[in-house]
């Protein structure tokens, strides 16, 4: 009987170390094809040609990469793309393909020219510092107030964007509205987001500016999120 549970047991716990180990070498196959993926759009990433990037060749390979996305002093150097809804791209990467790194993209209800008053870009926060992950670095209040700008590269034109808020909300928060019927309520909107800030500079945004929103999950508690706030700016 003894021996019988002692064998039950090393059955079990050599299951459960096969289990893990193809876990972990998925997660290395899946980081590394999201690395491959990112370094090779990186590579073929154009210069800019009187401050605008030709997204020819990134869009002859998948014509949902909408712009290009570059935070100095994180890793965030990624396209942007847009599906027809908010799930494809949680799970697939730059070509399309299954990936659990995903790929950062736009907010399927908001314009792919970053028109709308409020548009939101989603990434994951991946342990190992992948995609959105460096957003958790403008929680601190040295690093928010020396970074205040990154740069936004869409087909037709390269944005500023100015940060000016840093908050950790829920995934239900108003601060992901993005429909808005007045100059009333898109004011109540950048009073929401900053009354939710845990970092903040005021940098006079009005109801007449637009606003490209940054999200991913935080761990404060569940169903958090960090999101970094900037201004698009010429």
């Amino acid at each position: 009987m003894i021996r019988s549970a002692l064998n039950l047991l090393m059955a079990l716990l050599l299951i459960g170390a096969a289990a893990y180990s193809w876990r972990l070498y998925s997660d290395y196959r899946a980081d590394a094809a999201a690395d491959a993926a990112a370094d090779g759009a990186r590579a073929r990433k154009p210069g800019t040609d009187g401050g605008l990037m030709d997204f020819s060749g990134l869009q002859g390979e998948n014509p949902d990469v909408i712009a290009w996305l570059a935070v100095p002093g994180t890793a965030i150097d990624y396209p942007v793309l847009q599906a027809g809804d908010n799930d494809y791209y949680l799970r697939r990467g730059l070509q399309g393909n299954a990936n659990k790194n995903g790929a950062l993209f736009l907010d399927c209800r908001v314009p792919a020219d970053f028109s709308g008053f409020s548009s939101v870009i989603y990434g994951h926060h991946m342990k190992s510092g992948r995609m959105f992950q460096n957003l958790v670095l403008f929680k601190d209040k040295a690093f928010f107030d020396s970074h205040a700008s990154c740069t936004l590269y869409t087909p037709g034109k390269t944005y500023r964007l100015e940060i000016f808020a840093v908050a950790v909300v829920g995934q239900s928060s108003s601060c992901y509205e993005f429909a808005f019927a007045s100059p009333g309520e898109r004011q109540a909107h950048l009073r929401e987001i900053k009354n939710s800030a845990m970092h903040h500079r005021d940098i006079a945004v009005t109801a007449d500016d637009r606003l490209v929103l940054l999200s991913t999950c935080s761990y404060e508690y569940t169903g958090a999120r960090t999101v970094v706030a900037a201004r698009l700016a010429g």
